[in-house]
Formats: C-alpha cells, sequence, structure tokens
C-alpha cells in the first residue's frame, strides 16, 4: 500500500481549519459539533503514520466535547425557563437605546428565544434581554 507524501499546501490547509478553531476558542466563541468533528478529521487524515495520535487521547478529546456540548445545552434551558417564569411579572431593565441608557418598565407578556439569546416582551411591546433586567416586582 503507497502512503502519500503530505505536502506544504495539505499541512498549511491543515493549519488553517486548526489555527480557526483556535481562534474561535480564543474569543470565546462557541467551537460548533461541525468545526471539532472537521478539526478532529484533519487532524487524522495528517497525522504521522509512524506515530498515530493515541486513541485514549482522541476518546478522551470526543467525551470532552460531550460534556461541554451537555452543560452548554443545560445552561441553555435553565435561561428559557428563568425568562419563562418571568412571565406576567412587572420588570425594571436598563435598555441602551442610540448609545443612551434608558430605564423601561413594563409587564412580560412574551418570551422567545433564538439559540442561546432570549427577549422578554413586555407590555408596551418593547423587548428586553434578560441581561438587561434590573428589578422584577
Amino acid at each position: 500500500m503507497a502512503i502519500s507524501q503530505v505536502t506544504n499546501s495539505t499541512t498549511s490547509s491543515a493549519t488553517t481549519q486548526i489555527g480557526a478553531a483556535v481562534q474561535q476558542v480564543q474569543n470565546n466563541q462557541q467551537v460548533s459539533e461541525q468545526a471539532f468533528l472537521q478539526m478532529l478529521t484533519t487532524q487524522l487524515s495528517n497525522q504521522d503514520p509512524t506515530q498515530p495520535v493515541d486513541e485514549n487521547q482522541m476518546l478522551a478529546q470526543l467525551a470532552q466535547f460531550s460534556t461541554v456540548e451537555g452543560v452548554n445545552h443545560l445552561l441553555n434551558s435553565q435561561t428559557q425557563q428563568q425568562a419563562i417564569n418571568l412571565l406576567g411579572h412587572t420588570v425594571l431593565a436598563l435598555v441602551n437605546t442610540n448609545n443612551s441608557p434608558q430605564m423601561v418598565s413594563g409587564k412580560v407578556v412574551g418570551v422567545s428565544w433564538n439559540g442561546s439569546k432570549v427577549s422578554l416582551t413586555l407590555d408596551n411591546h418593547t423587548s428586553v434581554t434578560l441581561d438587561e433586567i434590573t428589578q422584577v416586582s
């Protein structure tokens, strides 16, 4: 069986892909499951055949990713539940409008979320986030 030689273009492509994922982590951005699997595939396809990656180490990496993904899912569910629990309550929020902080008060009449971002709709048709709420009554 012939072993193809690793070329500079293959190595630079792998380095670019791994570098992009590392940059996401350094910028406190989530690395998606797809990006993680792409990194793992790139690592495996560019490894030295005489020194393969330790399979125990690879399984540990997959387990860590799975754990982090589970914790993120739990955190998102908890945040959504907190928002749902505010339905019917009056909140006071500090909203930044046109670079000017402004206090907004209203009864929470709706909750919506897009990924990890949760928005509350008040009875005065104002939308606020959980981070902006300063008081609940």
